[in-house]
């Protein structure tokens, strides 16, 4: 058996997870013992079958109830982001369990199809995920908007994964 070193399976999980369009936030593996070392094939499947998106959308959503401080009055508004949130968390999971599947039969045209098919769904999650924010935000207090306004920026991108 070939010893590939933890390294290059997480060099090389990022980089497949590059190619498919996903951002890289999800998609790190465990270290590793030589001994139990597997293939990269076998390690990039574990590492997305442990790592989908889904799995961590409840730590994100209190997290970001938390940093917001919604209060009771806010309740039902945060109620629609935290629904938007897991349906686009269950969306993108089942887009990856897809692509997955198809992953190692496909050809340059369904490759391209499959990059096609992650924009939409990530224009219908952003899209479900704004229509859910905005009446969440407009009630917020300038405190309250300010810390959304560095939680939901251009360097967080907590909205792509949820």
């Amino acid at each position: 058996m070939i010893r590939v070193p933890t390294s290059f399976l997480a060099a090389a999980l990022f980089t497949g997870v590059a190619a498919i369009g996903l951002t890289p936030a999800w998609a790190q593996t465990t270290p590793q013992s030589p001994n139990t070392a597997a293939a990269p094939s076998d390690a990039r499947h574990r590492a997305m079958e442990h790592m989908m998106p889904g799995k961590f959308v409840d730590g994100r959503i209190a997290f970001l109830k938390t940093e917001l401080k919604i209060t009771p009055a806010q309740e039902a508004q945060w109620q629609q982001v935290e629904a938007a949130m897991r349906e686009n968390a269950k969306q993108l999971d089942q887009t990856i369990t897809t692509a997955h599947q198809n992953r190692g039969n496909m050809d340059a045209v369904q490759r391209l199809e499959l990059r096609e098919q992650f924009a939409k769904v990530r224009a219908d999650n952003d899209a479900r995920l704004l229509a859910a924010f905005k009446p969440l935000y407009t009630s917020l207090s300038p405190e309250q908007q300010q810390m959304a306004n560095q939680l939901v920026g251009a360097r967080h991108h907590w909205y792509h994964r949820a």
